[in-house]
């Protein structure tokens, strides 16, 4: 084996590009279908909003009640499960309120607005807004999340 030859391998450049980072995968968000494809091409989007709780709140907080109220279960059941009866009915009263404010939100911005020349953009966004809303709501729709 010769060392010189090595070196002197190492020395010489290739036209080998060099590696491209891999593609970064959102899991969030859903797949998108040829039909989203064609009236959304990913390019041209903005960046998607931060994402907020359906809580309005910090949903930890929710979590140490649930924690709190299971661990008294112990010493007072019916008490526990009237805390968790309680306690899922602001849990409700908060989603709704954050899905109707939501919904506001989304109608604001093509609802009571004049037709001009930019309105095909403003309703593709509007419409674009409307399904990223819909497939975050959707997992909630499965039967084993409800249970």
């Amino acid at each position: 084996m010769d060392i010189r030859n090595d070196e002197e391998r190492l020395g010489q450049t290739t036209d080998i590009p060099p590696p491209r980072p891999a593609p970064i995968l959102d899991h969030d968000t859903p797949p998108a279908t040829t039909s989203d494809k064609l009236v959304f091409e990913p390019a041209a989007e903005p960046a998607p909003p931060q994402r907020a709780s359906l809580l309005g709140s910090d949903p930890s907080g929710v979590l140490d009640r649930w924690h709190d109220l299971q661990a008294s279960f112990v010493d007072d059941p019916r008490e526990a499960v009237q805390r968790a009866d309680s306690l899922m009915d602001e849990v409700m009263t908060s989603i709704r309120e954050t899905l109707e404010r939501r919904l506001r939100e989304l109608q604001e911005p093509w609802k009571n607005t004049d037709h001009d020349e930019t309105e095909t953009e403003r309703l593709r966004m509007a419409l674009r807004a409307y399904r990223n809303v819909l497939h975050k709501l959707m997992p909630l729709a499965d039967d084993h999340a409800t249970r």
